[in-house]
């Protein structure tokens, strides 16, 4: 919503694309843990915390070279 505004777009738009974001995003991120510690055998916990440095460091490197 912060960035719809900020660019001056409706703000139902922030919201609509941020729940969608968020939904595809949950259910994407479980499917590839899932498959991630199944396949190597690796503990979920460790792939839980190197796919929430991704995804941090992801959404950071996109905010910043927005504006």
């Amino acid at each position: 919503m912060a960035l719809c505004e900020s660019a001056r777009q409706p703000m139902a738009m922030g919201m609509i694309l941020g729940g969608v974001g968020a939904i595809a995003g949950a259910f994407a991120g479980y499917e590839i843990r899932h498959r991630v510690v199944e396949a190597f055998g690796l503990p979920d916990f460790r792939v839980a915390l190197a796919e929430d440095i991704f995804a941090i460091g992801g959404g950071l490197l996109i905010v910043s070279h927005m504006f």
